[in-house]
């Protein structure tokens, strides 16, 4: 400064009025240090505010770059980086609003600050975890088309108040900057009042001092009002260039920052409004908000325009013309949807037609969401509106379609009303589809008879949400009844929640029809076939058998117990057949079960079943014979074999009519007529103890004595007519007839083993027969049978054993004859008449050893 004034060239005179001039310089340069002191605060207000705008830009910079990133993940259905995303967001958002907080803090204590700054920080602290925790359990349920329309929603409100922050904190920068000006501008007209009341020598100090500080002041200035004006008409490349170390310098530094960072948001805004409109066109959904109070539109995007057919350069349609775009027929939906959600502050959704001016039509599905302030007012609604002409167009095309299909086709809600029928259905029933949708389709169309198991079994399956068919007959519009097959198959989503019912309806009347024809043939040949042999192979008509024979044909109808008792051979088994036969269960299973063929451990489970692992080797669950015959007959063959705890189990059944399987503990229901058999004296087993007085008394419901062959002379001839008619069939000889010799034979011959040892004896006898003359050996039948009567009179005791010992003879002759085979077409059993298990049974008490017949070269 020194060097400056010395090149003034003053001279002399001044050198008086220096100290004077010192002086005035002093008190002038402390007005000047004074009004430097206000030049520094007002630059520390202005990098304050400046230091509060680079903080909201920053926060507003981050928020949209974090939420552009949210949508391209949510575009590409990233859940994962979605969550590293929010995630991210929400570090950035606590560390920006901190950064906000302490710009704030270090604003001047008068600085006129806008005090919606930091509430609007923390709300959008404060509400955007929520909405992203929503976001991001939405894209946990891969409701994808909800995030997306969640970001957008969300984005919106988010995008305006940001862009409003940021805007309030320029117009106070720029206030702040303009008021700078203005103290400039009084400074500057303070030194020059200064100036005057000093010497020459100080004004043109002062002067010469002022042009340095003005220069030095007012160009950095001046560039900032410059770039601020810039910055206000958007022009966000402008750079200030100001050299230095002072504030001013410092300034321009933190304004070009700001400038460069408001530049850089602006490009992201602008490419995410660019991603947007690009999602909305590929997808033909338009975003909008609109006031409440005026039903005004307050943003509508571009392909919002385009859907709609408007031009955007008009600007923003008003709402009656938006109105006059819906379809005629669908504007009374259309403004009670709308007027409704008004109403109830709630979300809402609304299909309907527009119709552009070249009177092209469109389908929009148009979503709403209310907003509300912060007293819960309601005063907008955000949404968007999709085109879903194409989706229309295809319902339609399946539509049809499906009424071409040549089948009933009914669509249900979950709960089972319909809400849709094709058009096979709607002929052929005679309704309409808004009849399927209100009456009682299935009292309307459903046969009387069919009504109430039609619709048990249609609330059955409903309800198991699997699928099921059923079968009933089916009225038509011109009283044609006919037989359908209703087959029931659930739709579901993602989350395996039904949807809706699919129901298919196929015409089996052809079928049915064939079905009915073909049982009643069964049942005719049935009908016919019994009535030819009421009583198949019982042959004879002499009195004890004709009066066995109206036993059976008394209680065949009905289900009492019945006990067959008869020596053995006699046909027992046969007569069982006959009561099962003539009862109302004759349709149903005859099982029969030989109590002596299983050893005692075994009998329960065979009768009445086992659970696994109820005893070694029982592998798994077995049903026994009684829930085998359920619904229809068992006949229990040897009944007084049964062990004692067996015969209480059977007991029970009779009684109950229920059984427990072996190694289990539930009760088991069963509908099964018993028909018990025995060639043991039951009242002497009874009196001994070997049989259950209480159980006998429960068999003997209906007694059928079967007489012995030997009362029955009369029937022998009958007999040998049907053996020999029946093992010369099967041998395939002629026999033309009976040697008279023979016949005489067979007719003294007592018969110890009744029809069975005769049976025996003519098929031996057609073997070895080479002639059409039927004859025997009489070798064969022992003509002394005088002396077994007589010692059977005498000595009873040795019946029993001597009809053992005849038995044995007989079982020996036949596996001899077979070569020890025991069962098959050639097999001992089939010789004999009996069942295998019979002949097993007998072999093993009669202790007969099968093997050494297999040896036997003979026969």
């Amino acid at each position: 400064m020194i060097s400056r004034i010395s090149q003034l060239k003053i001279g002399p005179r001044l050198s008086l009025s220096f100290a004077a001039i010192v002086l005035l310089m002093l008190v002038g340069n402390g007005l000047l240090v004074w009004q430097f002191f206000l030049v520094s605060e007002q630059s520390d207000r202005v990098a304050a505010f400046a230091t509060e705008m680079a903080a909201v830009s920053l926060f507003q910079s981050d928020i949209l770059s974090l939420d552009a990133r949210l949508d391209l993940q949510a575009k590409f259905e990233d859940l994962d980086a979605l969550r590293r995303e929010a995630g991210r967001l929400r570090s950035i958002l606590a560390a920006d609003s901190e950064s906000v907080r302490d710009a704030l803090a270090h604003l001047p204590s008068d600085a006129p600050g806008d005090i919606a700054v930091l509430p609007t920080v923390e709300a959008v602290k404060i509400t955007l975890p929520p909405q992203l925790d929503a976001v991001i359990a939405l894209g946990v349920a891969s409701d994808w088309d909800a995030v997306r329309l969640r970001l957008v929603n969300e984005k919106t409100p988010l995008e305006a108040s940001t862009s409003e922050l940021v805007r309030n904190v320029q117009r106070q920068v720029s206030d702040e900057l303009a008021h700078s000006v203005v103290q400039h501008e009084r400074l500057k007209r303070r030194i020059l009042l200064i100036m005057p009341s000093t010497a020459l020598v100080t004004l043109l100090a002062s002067t010469f001092l002022a042009v340095v500080i003005t220069s030095s002041i007012s160009a950095p200035l001046r560039q900032l009002m410059r770039g601020s004006t810039a910055l206000a008409r958007g022009d966000f490349d402008h750079q200030v260039r100001l050299s230095g170390n002072d504030e001013l310098a410092h300034l321009g530094a933190v304004f070009n920052e700001t400038t460069t960072k408001l530049r850089e948001l602006y490009r992201k805004i602008q490419s995410s409004e660019a991603h947007l409109a690009e999602a909305q066109q590929l997808t033909h959904m338009g975003s909008w908000v609109w006031q409440v109070t005026d039903r005004s539109a307050l943003h509508l995007s571009d392909e919002w325009y385009r859907i709609y057919g408007f031009d955007p350069k008009q600007g923003l349609p008003p709402g009656e013309e938006q109105l006059q775009r819906v379809h005629p027929d669908d504007r009374g939906k259309w403004q009670g949807t709308i007027e409704q959600a008004i109403a109830q502050s709630s979300d809402y959704e609304v299909e309907f037609r527009i119709v552009l001016p070249d009177g092209e039509l469109k389908w929009i599905r148009t979503v709403g969401h209310p907003v509300l302030s912060p007293a819960g007012e309601l005063v907008q609604f955000v949404g968007s509106s999709m085109d879903i002409t194409e989706r229309k167009h295809a319902e339609e095309e399946l539509q049809q379609l499906v009424d071409f299909v040549r089948h009933i086709i009914t669509v249900l809600s979950p709960n089972g009303k319909i809400t849709y029928a094709n058009r096979v259905a709607r002929d052929y029933s005679g309704l309409t589809l808004d009849e399927y949708r209100s009456v009682d389709v299935l009292a309307r169309v459903i046969h009387p008879d069919d009504v109430e198991r039609m619709r048990a079994v249609r609330e059955r399956g409903l309800s198991s949400n699997n699928p099921f068919e059923i079968e009933a007959r089916t009225l038509g519009k011109d009283d044609v009844c006919r037989w359908f097959l209703y087959r029931y198959n659930p739709l579901r989503d993602e989350h395996g929640q039904i949807t809706r019912w699919y129901v298919t309806g196929t015409d089996i009347e052809d079928r049915k029809s064939a079905e009915e024809r073909l049982q009643n043939e069964n049942v005719a040949l049935r009908e016919e076939v019994d009535r030819a042999s009421m009583f198949e192979e019982i042959v004879g008509t002499s009195k004890p058998l004709m009066a066995v024979l109206s036993q059976i044909a008394k209680v065949g109808p009905t289900d009492s117990t019945v006990l067959i008792t008869g020596a053995t051979g006699t046909g027992k088994e046969l007569i069982a057949r006959a009561v099962h036969k003539r009862s109302q269960r004759s349709e149903q299973a005859f099982i029969s079960v030989n109590c002596a063929a299983f050893a005692p451990a075994l009998i329960s489970s065979e009768l009445f079943g086992h659970e696994k692992g109820a005893f070694t080797g029982a592998m798994q669950r077995r049903l026994g014979r009684f829930e085998l015959a359920n619904g229809g007959t068992i006949f229990l063959d040897e009944v007084g074999e049964l062990p004692p705890d067996t015969q209480i189990a059977l007991l029970r059944v009779l009684q109950e009519r229920e059984l427990e399987r072996v190694g289990g503990s539930q009760s088991i229901k069963v509908d099964v007529r018993v028909i018990a058999a025995t060639n043991r004296d039951l009242d002497a087993a009874v009196a001994n103890g070997f049989f259950r007085r209480d159980l006998f008394y429960r068999l003997q419901v209906f007694p059928i004595e079967v007489p012995p062959l030997r009362e029955r002379g009369e029937d022998i001839p009958l007999l040998v007519d049907y053996f020999i008619d029946r093992y010369a069939r099967k041998a395939g000889k002629n026999i033309s007839r009976i040697n008279k010799e023979t016949m005489e034979l067979l007719q003294s011959y007592s018969w110890p083993g009744n029809i069975r040892e005769l049976q025996n004896v003519i098929e031996r006898s057609m073997i070895l027969c080479e002639t059409d003359t039927f004859s025997i050996d009489e070798s064969w039948l022992p003509q002394q049978p005088q002396p077994f009567l007589t010692a059977k009179l005498k000595n009873e005791i040795e019946l029993p054993r001597r009809l053992e010992e005849q038995e044995k003879d007989m079982i020996e002759e036949a596996l001899k004859a077979s070569r020890g085979r025991v069962f098959g077409p050639t097999g001992a059993a089939a010789k004999l008449g009996i069942p295998r298990s019979t002949l097993e049974s007998k072999i093993k008490s009669l202790k007969i050893d099968k093997n050494r017949f297999k040896m036997d070269p003979e026969g």
